[in-house]
């Protein structure tokens, strides 16, 4: 397909889009370094304030988050393929942000769990409205560098939440919630405003959609719930896909769950260097490598159809050094900078690629319901690591183990994670088909108000 110029209102709607994804990222995972604070002080450490456990920890950040996450998610999901994706995406923002505030003025496990699962309620009815706004803002030649721009907002809302170790210090825990709210109530006005709900593309046209062979594809009536759940759930790439991410997704939680106790116990006296040295590692490497792995993979594909795939495999295996010398290292600064910055440069590519092929391999009409339980199951798988960890660590801890056993818990864990994703990554790459499922959006693409859709129409 030949490449076309993008307008610019498109790259507008994907910065706030990436603006909104950095906000909930940020507010998802300020919990992770409230908690993991050296202090034991009640005005910086949620830990203290409330005595959190670490079991309830991991429950927190995992299934105390990712039980209405997961759930909702599925509605968030069949409501963006038919409902106005900028309303929902705007419902999602104000939701979330409430929670946050009311995190801020809790006082027990119990009611930071309420509001984390009221939280996890918000952020649900985001991602799937946004990839499938990119689905319509830009061809199908460059989704994989839009998703992984917009991907970016994990790392650069990772590399915020990192510095809520300082902000809870100068704050307050509390004060740090308020704030991060506060400022995502100003977004949300931001995209409610800014953004326009695009016309979707059509499945039916005055010229029918040709398949592989060159013959006509009839069109269809659009799905109900039942067949757009069929019609991804039938597609064995994207099921395979669904579980290869799963995997990938369990070690990414033990890293960005228990790398801040790591630090906390392996370097106690650099909480103030960590805080800022790792909002940059994680912002700036991640956001390098999701970009570039983006890019990379439209431009790979080109010239080999598997591209999308083998950038997950090269991730996965080519990061596991990085992360041994991350867990293991006995100097601060070459843990966090040749360990885990190098670590996040090379694993990080994956997402976009990924999301680029489920887009790909499925129609218009289901896209944004495939993301949301694409996001349901990988979720819950992380969230299940996250747990199991945060059990085994409290265990550990009871037996008389050092705090410092951190770290051969989370080698191992991110090692398993990432060595069986990339198995299953590489066997969806025999599966990506030479030629690609072909829809309406192969025909000749028009520019029109930051959209792109079919000339037939």
């Amino acid at each position: 397909m030949i490449a076309r110029e993008v307008p610019a209102f498109s790259w507008f709607v994907l910065l706030v889009l990436g603006l909104i994804y950095t906000q909930q990222q940020w507010s998802r995972y300020s919990l992770n370094y409230l908690y993991n604070v050296s202090q034991d002080d009640d005005f910086v450490s949620i830990k203290h304030a409330d005595s959190i456990s670490y079991t309830e920890y991991g429950i927190l950040t995992g299934y105390g988050f990712s039980g209405t996450f997961c759930l909702a998610g599925l509605v968030a999901g069949r409501a963006a393929d038919i409902s106005s994706r900028k309303l929902i995406i705007f419902t999602g923002i104000f939701a979330w942000n409430v929670a946050l505030l009311m995190i801020g003025y809790s006082h027990s496990y119990l009611e930071v769990l309420l509001w984390r699962l009221v939280l996890g309620f918000g952020q649900a009815f985001s991602s799937p409205a946004s990839y499938s706004l990119i689905a319509d803002y830009f061809p199908e030649s460059q989704r994989s560098q839009a998703n992984g721009l917009f991907a970016c907002g994990v790392y650069i809302g990772g590399g915020m939440a990192s510095m809520c170790i300082s902000m809870s210090a100068d704050l307050g825990w509390r004060n740090t919630c308020f704030l991060i709210a506060t400022i995502g109530f100003c977004i949300s006005v931001i995209e409610v405003v800014s953004i326009r709900e695009p016309q979707r593309p059509s499945r039916k046209s005055k010229l029918p959609a040709l398949n592989a062979e060159g013959g006509h594809i009839p069109a269809a009536a659009k799905k109900n719930f039942v067949q757009a759940i069929w019609a991804i759930f039938s597609n064995e790439l994207v099921v395979l896909v669904f579980a290869a991410s799963s995997l990938r997704y369990m070690g990414g939680y033990v890293i960005a769950g228990y790398l801040p106790a790591l630090f906390a116990s392996v370097f106690p006296n650099f909480d103030d260097q960590y805080s800022y040295i790792n909002a940059y590692v994680v912002a700036g490497g991640g956001f390098i490598s999701s970009w570039l792995g983006g890019m990379l993979a439209d431009k790979w594909r080109a010239v080999e159809p598997r591209a999308r795939m083998y950038l997950p495999v090269c991730g996965c295996f080519g990061s596991l050094p990085f992360m041994a010398i991350c867990c293991l290292a006995s100097d601060f600064y070459v843990s966090i900078f040749l360990g885990l910055f190098v670590e996040y440069l090379i694993a990080e590519c994956w997402f976009g690629p990924v999301v680029a092929t489920m887009q790909s391999a499925l129609e218009a009409d289901c896209r944004a319901l495939a993301i949301a339980c694409f996001t349901l199951i990988a979720t819950f798988f992380g969230s299940l690591a996250s747990y199991i960890l945060g059990y085994i660590y409290d265990a550990m801890l009871a037996r008389g183990y050092p705090d410092t056993i951190i770290r051969w818990l989370v080698l191992w864990s991110v090692v398993t994670s990432y060595v069986f994703a990339g198995a299953l990554f590489l066997y969806c790459a025999t599966l990506t088909r030479l030629d690609t499922l072909v829809t309406q959006e192969k025909k000749p693409l028009l520019r029109g108000k930051g959209l792109f859709i079919d000339s037939s129409e």
